[in-house]
């Protein structure tokens, strides 16, 4: 028979092989085959099947498994569709044959054979040979890589980053999740989403525990018994990552090999010991081990409540620490205008919600412009305990001053009050030995779990340099765990997909390398920050890069020039889950508040804390002039030399580094310093450090879009942990720049604002008494102008969230006499309009850092602000005082139309002039 064509089971069982002829008799309804020794016998209808018509397959997009071992050197590929399952008809190179039952093999198909997957793998092929990494010989090394990669398993990472519109993310249901390196909230989470999805991101902002996270995943995966690549764009991130398992209190470095290059595999080839350490573990039956696991868990619900309240401890803190700064404004505020507390005392205390109220109430005799009613001084009386009626015969701006005066020292006692709760509550549970006990339980688990393997084990194997590659499955069964380079991933061990592949510092690696290292493992773990510097590229390769991706119809995601691979897998793979680590335990709590209201949105949770230290942060500004001279600033280095350096005298210098945007200055600094302690670097090559104190030199007389990039200036910050210092010049910097941001962020922590003609926005104030105002508007729908508000609100609020960049934020009903803080460009008539508490803008969008306004937003009932009515009037002149005032202003009717369009114009011209 032509095993090409057909396929003949008896029972399932093949014997096309033995086959020469076979005929179906309809005279006696078998089927009669005839052997190759001539015989020929008579069978059953039902005992036969003879198959027809194959589908074949292409042997390149193919990999088959039987019994373990992988089929190789196949020339055809034929599947036979039988009733109750597939066969697989396979021929080898060599000239043998044989039929495997689906069920008895493992097939994974490859991705390429899908026109989407192999565009894009094309078009990573491209980027490749451009890549400026080359061999002694001119090789292109990343371009030689992907020639080799002529197969993408269905079942890999990369086939999903391939062609992600076919191929989703898995998720599993996995549970009881052990932590032997402690963790926090958001680490716990990091760790169960990291092994419940193919694909996770995990985003980790400067000190807050991406090694411990790594280790955790890595523990899970020892006691399931799966391998895991940790690669990284260096060998920095990896090394932590086997310095600590090689420390004595873990001894686990046994399991690690530091592979990657041909030094690393040489290195790792001579140390090799052939003995295994004495494990501190033991012999742990099944009963025993379910018992630990039990407990484990117990703890881990146990620390999930006391992370909530740790978490609570640290918010609470810092709100305190705001409101007491934001008090000594409005203290500066009342002395400036004139303003006296009065001595009314209620008769029991209010809460600051009360007081919002209070004040909600009173906001509508002041926009009503009536005086305060009968019926709201009784209702002072009973409600809210204020029983001396005289109080009311202020005017309204002195009643709402006093109401905000005395919400301030009602949240500050509420805040003080919760703090001590916490603490004591915090205390009787003895959080640190709790988490001493979970980690110690997760640690006899996994090495019990790691005695069972190797325990019993005397002689290790000895690997040579040669069974890296043709052995490569042996090495990895003895060392489940190995690190290398991103890019030097699939040549490691050659032909071995991973469990698990874990990319860390991924913001540094390009989408080129960081997709090679997803075809070689099934499931990935993205790790690193967006926020933090990306890959470096030069403008040639900038150019070329583009005109490869413009050649291409895929996604902006994928584009080499625009995105780190860290970013590309975020806007590939939206489906993947995103965990962002929020607990910081570095930075005093001064210095990261900058990175945290500028380029985390406020979403990290500050854990470390503020002891009064009265010199945190500082900045230190040369005389105005141009001082820059080919990325050198001659004054910037005499002034850290001879000013701040002073300020450190009793400082180890070995705790204190310098920081450029660019390498020149750091050569001129450091050819005038006479000492050499203190490290010197451009701010790329002091990511993933930190020092005590940092000296931050920005260079620019005024900046530019290097020194001011986000990311660097993000970077350089948070190296600090205890002091920083900004040496920067005089000049004037561009509005809203990101360092014009940090001077004013410095500046308004040390209580230094320079004077000008606007107060800064009270943020804390207005952003409590905004989210009761919205409350207040969803009570009154029958008012139609409150309706175009809240809707308005909610437009602006979701619009600057998709604007993080920015660092703004939006309050509700902001008074105009709460920002003028010198009324004299103002003529008498719209000096006593302005100062009318009744005179608010409607919506207020500010720097959240500089507490500065950056456009005010009005919305008018078409009715009530119509021309030839008393408020058309009063708009005129709100708009001529915020002209004056150079406060940009935007107004809406509630019968227009393009309100949004108009207000992101704004935004983006705000932007372009940053």
């Amino acid at each position: 028979m032509n095993t090409g064509k057909y396929l003949i089971l008896n029972n399932g069982k093949d014997i096309t092989a033995d086959v020469k002829l076979c005929q179906y008799n309809s005279d006696t309804g078998r089927y009669d085959v005839t052997f190759k020794n001539g015989k020929t016998y008579p069978y059953g209808y039902q005992s036969i099947e003879w198959l027809k018509n194959p589908e074949i397959l292409n042997p390149a997009l193919v990999h088959i498994t039987h019994d373990n071992r992988e089929l190789f050197k196949i020339q055809d590929t034929l599947v036979f569709h039988a009733k109750v399952t597939d066969y697989w008809y396979i021929r080898f190179s060599d000239g043998s044959e044989r039929s495997y039952d689906w069920r008895d093999i493992k097939i994974v198909a490859s991705c390429l054979g899908e026109s989407e997957a192999q565009n894009c793998m094309s078009y990573l092929r491209q980027q490749a040979s451009i890549n400026e990494l080359k061999s002694k010989d001119g090789e292109i090394l990343l371009q030689r890589q992907y020639e080799k990669l002529d197969f993408v398993g269905d079942d890999t990472a990369m086939a999903i980053y391939l062609n992600p519109k076919k191929h989703k993310v898995h998720t599993y249901h996995k549970s009881n999740f052990i932590f032997p390196f402690g963790g926090n909230a958001s680490q716990f989470k990091a760790v169960e989403n990291a092994l419940n999805n193919q694909i996770s991101v995990i985003q980790g902002p400067p000190g807050t525990g991406k090694t411990q996270t790594i280790l955790n995943i890595i523990a899970n995966l020892l006691v399931d018994g799966k391998t895991v690549q940790i690669v990284s764009n260096n060998n920095s991130a990896t090394t932590n990552v086997l310095e600590k398992l090689s420390s004595l209190k873990y001894n686990m470095g046994f399991l690690v090999a530091p592979l990657g290059n041909s030094d690393n595999k040489k290195a790792f080839v001579q140390d090799q010991t052939g003995l295994y350490p004495d494990l501190p573990g033991r012999r742990m039956d099944t009963d025993k081990q379910s018992e630990l696991r039990e407990k484990i868990q117990s703890h881990v619900k146990e620390l999930s409540d006391i992370f909530s309240k740790q978490e609570r401890l640290a918010q609470v803190r810092l709100e305190l620490d705001s409101i007491l700064l934001e008090i000594k404004y409005f203290q500066q505020y009342c002395s400036e205008t004139g303003f006296a507390c009065s001595d009314i005392k209620p008769r029991r205390s209010l809460k600051s919600k009360r007081l919002m109220q209070l004040w909600q109430e009173c906001n509508e005799f002041s926009e009503k412009e009536r005086a305060v009613s009968f019926w709201y001084k009784i209702k002072s009386i009973f409600v809210y305990g204020i029983s001396d009626w005289n109080f009311y015969k202020n005017n309204l701006s002195t009643i709402i001053t006093f109401l905000q005066s005395m919400f301030y020292q009602a949240r500050k006692s509420e805040l003080s009050d919760e703090i001590v709760t916490l603490e004591k509550k915090l205390e009787a549970i003895d959080a640190k030995e709790t988490m001493c006990e979970q980690t110690d339980l997760s640690m006899d688990y996994l090495r019990a779990k790691l005695f069972e393997w190797y325990g019993n084990k005397l002689k290790r194997v000895m690997f040579t340099e040669e069974d890296l590659w043709k052995n490569s499955g042996d090495v990895v069964k003895e060392y489940p765990i190995v690190l290398s380079t991103t890019f030097s991933s699939r040549s490691s061990l050659k032909d071995v997909i991973y469990d698990y592949l874990i990319m860390d510092e991924a913001s540094q690696v390009d989408v080129t390398t960081g997709a090679l290292a997803l075809s070689c493992a099934k499931n990935a773990v993205i790790v690193g920050d967006l926020k933090q510097l990306p890959n470096v590229i030069k403008d040639d390769m900038r150019k070329r890069s583009d005109a490869v991706f413009n050649s291409y119809k895929l996604p902006k995601g994928y584009s080499f020039s625009e995105n780190s691979f860290l970013k590309s897998v975020c806007g590939i793979l939206p489906n993947a889950p995103p965990t962002l680590l929020r607990e910081h335990y570095r930075c005093h709590p001064k210095i990261i508040g900058f990175c945290n209201q500028k380029f985390y949105n406020n979403e990290l949770v500050v854990m470390t804390e503020e002891h009064g230290e009265p010199d945190t942060l500082e900045v230190f500004k040369t005389a105005v002039g141009d001082h820059q001279r080919d990325h050198i600033n001659q004054r910037q280095v005499d002034v850290t030399i001879q000013e701040v350096f002073p300020m450190l005298k009793d400082v180890n210098m070995e705790n204190v580094g310098i920081i450029a945007p660019y390498k020149d200055q750091v050569a001129a600094i450091v050819h005038q310093l006479d000492t050499d302690k203190i490290e010197v670097h451009t701010v790329h090559k002091f990511q993933g450090r930190e020092k005590d104190t940092i000296v931050l030199n920005t260079v620019d007389d005024v900046a530019t879009d290097f020194s001011d990039d986000p990311y660097l200036l993000n970077v350089a910050v948070s190296r600090a942990k205890k002091r920083l210092f900004l040496v920067v010049s005089s000049n004037e910097q561009p509005k809203d720049s990101n360092i014009g941001d940090l001077i004013a962020y410095i500046e308004y922590n040390n209580f230094q604002v320079v004077q000008s003609e606007i107060y800064s926005v009270f943020d804390l104030l207005y952003r409590q008494y905004t989210d009761a105002r919205i409350a207040f508007l969803k009570k009154h729908p029958h008012v139609s102008a409150y309706d175009s508000e809240n809707l308005m609100y909610g437009a602006i609020v979701d619009l600057l969230h998709s604007r993080p960049q920015l660092s703004l934020n939006v309050i509700c009903h902001q008074p105009l006499n709460m920002l003028i803080r010198d009324p004299k460009r103002l003529n008498d008539e719209e000096c006593r309009y302005a100062m009318n508490t009744a005179t608010h803008i409607d919506f207020l969008i500010y720097n959240r850092i500089s507490k500065k306004p950056i456009l005010a937003i009005e919305v008018d009932g078409f009715h009530y602000h119509k021309p030839g009515t008393p408020q058309y009037e009063h708009d005129r002149m709100k708009d001529h005082i915020l002209e004056l005032y150079r406060i940009p202003l935007l107004r809406f009717a509630t019968n227009g139309s393009g309100e949004m369009a108009k207000i992101r114009q704004a935004l983006d011209e705000y932007e372009k002039r940053r």
